[in-house]
């Protein structure tokens, strides 16, 4: 082989090593942040629920005040709003709602719950931001499974689930009423691709229930899911790593196949060409 030959050899050998290197970093970076999404991503982050969701709980009704005569008069320090007006809060005093996002790939969300030690005519307040990527009308589904109860908690303990943008109510009975029931509202397509919905789940226990409950416990996962991915679009994050990735993989792939094949055709030329 003439020396001009050995040095493309030698070069193309290099070129064949340095993408064979390429594909083997794309793909298992490719490899790492799937496994980083699917069992490393950060804990559960949470959203402030606006006040025009939260207006009732804030408005407060005038106060008045009896003056000497016996007439009423307004007390100096109530609000001039009429009742019902919603009133702002402080981003510290307003509630926050476990965040939810459902995405192609990721159909459905999972989050647990946990009540004890509940006294007759006690409530606990849980509100979730369920954000959904969807390019079509998707139904969401929510479903709530008992995984663990003393004292048969489940048919005493009410459940009430409401979407605190239409009112709609979900469900209101017993969580053994509804223990691995599904419940479900259509969510429309809008041109921004994505809806948020706003939920408050009240549990609370009845003040005609027994003190017998006090020590009860009570636990269960809170399903928020998508059947089948049908409509979901994947997440406008502006994240473009899994594309670069993605790219790369293919773009390595696709050179290393073709210099394989001219260096084997070469190959085969120098074959013929000493025969």
């Amino acid at each position: 082989m003439e020396p001009q030959e050995q040095t493309k050899s030698k070069r193309l050998k290099i070129v064949i090593i340095i993408l064979a290197v390429l594909l083997v970093l794309s793909a298992g970076g490719l490899a790492a942040r799937y496994i980083y999404l699917a069992y490393f991503t950060p804990t559960q982050s949470t959203a402030t629920v606006p006040d025009n969701l939260i207006g009732e709980e804030n408005s407060q009704p005038e106060k008045n005040t009896t003056s000497d005569n016996g007439s009423e008069s307004p007390d100096p320090s109530a609000s001039e709003s009429a009742p019902g007006q919603i009133t702002s809060r402080t981003e510290a005093d307003k509630p926050t709602a476990a965040r939810l996002e459902l995405y192609e790939g990721k159909p459905g969300d999972n989050q647990r719950f946990e009540v004890s030690n509940m006294l007759p005519g006690d409530i606990e307040t849980k509100y979730f931001c369920v954000k959904a990527y969807h390019d079509k009308d998707i139904d969401l589904f929510f479903k709530a499974d008992i995984t663990e109860q003393t004292k048969k908690l489940g048919d005493v303990l009410h459940i009430k689930v409401i979407h605190l943008e239409t009112g709609k109510v979900l469900c209101d009975t017993s969580f053994a009423e509804i223990n691995g029931k599904e419940f479900s509202e259509l969510l429309k397509a809008t041109s921004e691709k994505t809806t948020t919905a706003y939920y408050r789940i009240d549990v609370s226990l009845d003040t005609s229930v027994g003190n017998e409950y006090q020590a009860a416990l009570l636990k269960a996962d809170f399903q928020w899911y998508v059947k089948d991915e049908g409509g979901l679009t994947p997440p406008q994050t502006g994240d473009t790593t899994n594309l670069t990735l993605w790219i790369m993989l293919a773009g390595s792939s696709f050179l290393l196949m073709l210099l394989l094949l001219l260096g084997r055709r070469r190959k085969e030329d120098e074959q013929h060409e000493r025969a």
